[in-house]
């Protein structure tokens, strides 16, 4: 998978943008007499009320994408990926990622894939440790 351009970064701001100034558009409570004054210039209370509805917006959007990569992050250890991966996803290490989604089974479903020593857990047995036998 490949980083965002420049170009598609900037894309992709220009389109949330979109998105946020539409739905703060709609949650704005509009003021009894701004219909008569469609065509004025908005007053400082009013361009301030506008910013502080995309900044509500903004966050809201903010919950909702991390909930989406939490959701893709569960979806992804379904399909095998480790916190390794998870976190070369979101740009961070795998311990990052560990601390970031805890819950998620990856370390029990990875442990049981490890391989084993030679003989099992018990392999360096007594006499590998130089003790006497038993």
């Amino acid at each position: 998978m490949r980083d965002l351009t420049p170009d598609e970064r900037q894309e992709m701001r220009w389109q949330l943008r979109t998105i946020a100034i539409g739905w703060a558009q709609r949650l704005e409570e509009p003021q009894p007499d701004a219909r008569h004054r469609a065509d004025d210039e908005p007053s400082h209370p009013e361009r301030m009320q506008t910013h502080l509805a995309r900044m509500v917006v903004g966050e809201q959007m903010r919950g909702l994408l991390a909930d989406l990569v939490s959701a893709s992050a569960e979806e992804a250890v379904q399909y095998g990926a480790g916190y390794p991966e998870l976190g070369a996803a979101v740009g961070t290490s795998r311990q990052a990622a560990r601390k970031r989604w805890p819950y998620l089974p990856v370390a029990k479903r990875r442990a049981a894939e490890w391989k084993q020593p030679p003989g099992g857990i018990g392999w360096a047995g007594e006499s590998h440790l130089g003790y006497p036998g038993a």
